[in-house]
């Protein structure tokens, strides 16, 4: 127990000399940080690819397909609706196009979908059942706002998975959907935008 202090003594004088011939910046040692993810990074692996007669096609366009097909269920029921309740007539336009897109989508998607093997949903994602559901006892402007606006925000988070399977598809059946779908996706937008009706706060909000 004598000699403990002595080396105590002597450790500490050692730590205080080699901190004082360190660079200034030297004492703030920090872990290194593992480097961001690059876009590139959620790319589809090889091994997650499925073969088809028409290309192979990603988890990504396995997820399209079947989302645009429900999407297309609700937004034909609510656009109906709109054009039932909506006296506004900016809205009244918009659920036209939508609908009348929204059926060339659906036709196609089925097609597309039956060729491949893949299932074709009948009914809405549950999630977007709520927004239905929540629509149906809506009427006047109280309709107007929720139908712009569920739909507007829906149509930002398709564009982004539309763009992201366009990017890297091989499938020569999903690569022109993909095209086609993009473009009715932006001409739904900007229909939806001209309705006055937009609360933009409510919109996904892009990443870094």
């Amino acid at each position: 127990m004598k000699n403990r202090k002595p080396w105590t003594a002597l450790s500490g004088a050692l730590a205080l000399a080699v901190a004082a011939c360190a660079p200034p910046n030297a004492q703030l040692v920090t872990t290194p940080q593992a480097p961001a993810p690059s876009a590139r990074s959620a790319a589809p692996t090889e091994a997650s690819l499925t073969e088809t007669p028409f290309g192979p096609i990603s988890p990504a366009g396995r997820k399209l397909l079947p989302i645009v097909q429900q999407t297309s269920l609700r937004e034909i029921t609510t656009s109906t609706w709109a054009l039932q309740r909506s006296a506004n007539p900016a809205v009244r336009e918009a659920a036209r196009t939508i609908i009348t897109q929204h059926k060339d989508l659906e036709t196609r998607d089925t097609d597309i979908s039956t060729r491949m093997g893949l299932a074709v949903p009948t009914q809405p994602a549950p999630d977007m059942q709520i927004g239905i559901d929540r629509m149906r006892g809506e009427s006047g402007e109280e309709f107007d706002r929720d139908y712009v606006n569920t739909l507007r925000k829906a149509h930002a988070e398709a564009l982004i998975l539309v763009s992201t399977v366009r990017a890297d598809t091989r499938n020569t059946l999903v690569r022109p959907f993909a095209d086609l779908a993009g473009d009715y996706i932006k001409t739904h937008i900007n229909l939806l935008e001209q309705t006055g009706d937009v609360d933009y706060a409510q919109l996904p909000v892009p990443g870094p």
